[in-house]
């Protein structure tokens, strides 16, 4: 077996090359490490979450769980609750349930066009979750650096602009993120 220890921070640290990942990440920085993980090139992931955690992770559109964590795991990977882990299994007693996740990174089942803003728009139109797209698009321009923006939001498809982002598939929002790209760059 050739296994390789880095002591570090995982967040600071690089990681070398590698094709599996087996951890019970810390908590307080599940979705930091996630996104790094995430960037990486691996075979499998078997990581342990917050149960809340795990369960936005694999969450469908229209839920109250589906976020931005949703849309970038399925970007990348696809992600499965494995088993649920109950407090009791651990001394001392948490407070909170775990779960594991299996994740299996993939090429995206969708196309974008340029991933840095496809990432960048699911943050911030999630940042406005409660509001319709148009507004949350209008609303955090500042993240999205869209140069005339109200001419490009009127120029998007209306039954997408009258959504809120937890209604729209990952692929409906790559849809999106693309037409925005496409009309800045003109």
């Amino acid at each position: 077996m050739n296994i390789e220890i880095i002591a570090g921070d995982a967040l600071k640290v690089s990681f070398p090359e590698f094709d599996k990942v087996v951890s019970n990440l810390p908590y307080s920085i599940s979705s930091e490490i996630t996104f790094k993980l995430l960037q990486h090139k691996f075979k499998l992931g078997i990581l342990m979450y917050q149960y809340e955690f795990a369960v936005r992770m694999v969450s469908p559109p229209g839920c109250k769980d589906y976020s931005r964590l949703t849309v970038d795991t399925y970007y990348f990977a696809d992600a499965s609750i494995f088993m649920m882990v109950p407090k009791g299994a651990f001394q001392p007693v948490p407070e909170v349930d775990s779960a594991v996740v299996k994740l299996v990174p993939r090429p995206a089942p969708f196309d974008v066009r340029d991933e840095a803003f496809f990432l960048d728009f699911v943050s911030a139109v999630f940042s406005q979750r409660r509001k319709k797209l148009r507004n949350s698009i209008l609303n955090t321009n500042y993240m999205l650096k869209i140069p005339d923006v109200k001419e490009v939001v009127n120029r998007l498809p209306e039954d997408f602009m009258s959504k809120r982002a937890e209604n729209l598939t990952p692929g409906e929002l790559a849809c999106v993120a693309n037409m925005i790209y496409e009309l800045r760059s003109r």
